[in-house]
C-alpha cells in the first residue's frame, strides 16, 4: 500500500492541486512529485524564506493530493483563528494498600481533581497545522495545544497542568471485629501538582473519501458522508507532586510516596465516521480499542521521621502506620496522634529515598471522540469532546487518571 501510494502521488497531475492554493504555484507537469512542486514554489524567493515558501507549498499541496473533490473540499483561505472555549475535569484517584494479619484489609484513597474547569483562549493555524494556549477561568491550571491534520493524517499535542489543595482522602478497614470506611476533605497548604504530556496520532485508510481535518480543524470541509479504518498510536507521562514537608500525614498514609510518574504507550484500531446530514453541517464520532504495550511507573519514596524534642527520639512514621493500621482507624487513636504531636516542639525530617521503578505492564485503554461542525463561508462552529482513561499500578497500590474535554471553538477564516 505504501509502494502504490507514492506512486500515485509521484504521477497524479497537480494541476487541480494548484487551483486551491492561496499563493500561486508552478503549473507542475504530470511527472512532478509533492516534493518537485514544494521546491518549484520556494524557487526565486529570497534565500532566507526559501524554506518557509518550501514547507508552505508542501503544506499545500499534500493536503489535497490523495482526496476526492466530490467527497472533501478544500476552502481557499487557508489561514484560521479561533476562538476557543475549553470545559474539562481530570480526576485522579491513588490507591495504597496495607498488608494486614488475619485476613484483614486495608486502603487509603486520594482523589484529586481540577473539578469542573472553565479555560477560554485562542488557537491559530495554516491548512490544518496550528498552536493554542488556554487559561482556566475556574482555578489554577493551563492548556497548550499544537494539531498537525493531513490529507491521511491527525496527530495531537496537548500539556496540562492543574493544581489541588483539597483532595478527598477514604481510609478503608475490614476486619472480623470492626470495619472503617469514611472518607473527607483535605485542605493542603502546598498543592497537590498535576502535569500531563499528551500525544496520539492516526492514519485514515481511506483518506480519499474521508477527512479527519474535516472534523477537528476545519482546514477541509466534508462535502458527503464517509467512513474510515484507522490506525492509531497514543503515549501519555504524567507527574504527580506532594512532596512538600508540609504534606507529611498524606506522604506518610500513602506509605512514603511523595511522588509518582507514569508513562504509558499504546496502538490501537478503531473506525471513525463522518455524517454530513444537510449542506455545512458534520457530526463526525470515533471509537478505538488501544492495546498498551509499554507501561512505566516511577515512584518516589521518603523517610518520614517524627522527632519529639522532649524525649529527643525519633519514630518513623511509616512504620508507624503500617504496623498499627488496626489502632490507627479509630477516633481514639486519632485524637492521640494530634494531641502528641507538639508544632513548637517536635519536627518532622523528611528524607527523599531511591526511586523505584515499575516496567511494562500490559493492558488495555480506548479512545474515544465526537465532533460536531456547522461551516459558513468564512466562519465555522465546531463543538467537540473526547475521553481518556490511564491505568498504573506497581505492589504498593495503583491508581487512575481520568480526563474528559469539550471545546467549543468560534473560528474565522482568512488570507
Amino acid at each position: 500500500m505504501k509502494k502504490l501510494a507514492t506512486l500515485l502521488l509521484t504521477l497524479m497531475p497537480l494541476s487541480a492541486v494548484a487551483q486551491d492554493i492561496a499563493a500561486t504555484l508552478p503549473i507542475p507537469s504530470g511527472k512532478k512529485g509533492i516534493l518537485s512542486v514544494a521546491a518549484d514554489g520556494a524557487k526565486g524567493k529570497p534565500t532566507l524564506l526559501q524554506p518557509i515558501f518550501f514547507l508552505k507549498t508542501l503544506i499545500d499541496s499534500s493536503a489535497v493530493a490523495t482526496i476526492d473533490r466530490n467527497w472533501i473540499e478544500q476552502p481557499k483561505k487557508a489561514c484560521a483563528i479561533e476562538l476557543r472555549n475549553e470545559f474539562s475535569e481530570c480526576t485522579l484517584k491513588m490507591t495504597t494498600d496495607y498488608p494486614m494479619k488475619n485476613g484483614a484489609t486495608a486502603s487509603m484513597d486520594v482523589k484529586t481533581s481540577n473539578g469542573f474547569n472553565a479555560s477560554t483562549g485562542l488557537w491559530l493555524g495554516y491548512r490544518g497545522y496550528g498552536l493554542g494556549l488556554s487559561k482556566s477561568l475556574t482555578g489554577e491550571g493551563s492548556t497548550f495545544s499544537f494539531g498537525a491534520m493531513g490529507g491521511s493524517f491527525g496527530l495531537n499535542l496537548r500539556i496540562n497542568t492543574y493544581r489541588s489543595d483539597s483532595p478527598e482522602a477514604r481510609i478503608s478497614y475490614k476486619g472480623a471485629s470492626q470495619s472503617y470506611d469514611e472518607a473527607a476533605k483535605q485542605e493542603l497548604d502546598d498543592p497537590i501538582s498535576v502535569r500531563s504530556f499528551f500525544l496520539d496520532t492516526y492514519y485514515m485508510f481511506n483518506g480519499k473519501h474521508f477527512s479527519y481535518s474535516a472534523a477537528y480543524d476545519q482546514a477541509m470541509i466534508q462535502r458527503r458522508s464517509a467512513g474510515s479504518l484507522m490506525a492509531g498510536a497514543m503515549y501519555y507521562h504524567s507527574r504527580v507532586s506532594f512532596d512538600d514537608p508540609s504534606n507529611w500525614m498524606m506522604m506518610a498514609f500513602m506509605r512514603g510516596v511523595g511522588k509518582i510518574k507514569f508513562s504509558q504507550a499504546c496502538v490501537g484500531l478503531g473506525y471513525a465516521y463522518n455524517w454530513v446530514p444537510a449542506r455545512g453541517w458534520l457530526i463526525s464520532a470515533q471509537a478505538m480499542p488501544m492495546l498498551q504495550f509499554y507501561n512505566r511507573m516511577k515512584t518516589y519514596p521518603y523517610d518520614i521521621q517524627y522527632y519529639s524534642k522532649v524525649l529527643d527520639e525519633k519514630y518513623d512514621l511509616v512504620d508507624l502506620i503500617e504496623n498499627n493500621m488496626e489502632e490507627l482507624l479509630t477516633y481514639e487513636a486519632e485524637a492521640d496522634i494530634d494531641d502528641d504531636y507538639n508544632y513548637e516542639e517536635d519536627q518532622i525530617i523528611i528524607h527523599e529515598k531511591d526511586a523505584q521503578v515499575t516496567n511494562n505492564r500490559i493492558g488495555f485503554n480506548f479512545d474515544a471522540r465526537l465532533s460536531v461542525v456547522y461551516n459558513w463561508e468564512n466562519f465555522y462552529l465546531r463543538v467537540y469532546g473526547h475521553y481518556n482513561r490511564f491505568r498504573y499500578s506497581n505492589d504498593v497500590g495503583n491508581g487512575r487518571m481520568a480526563e474528559w474535554r469539550v471545546y467549543a471553538s468560534l473560528g474565522f477564516r482568512f488570507w
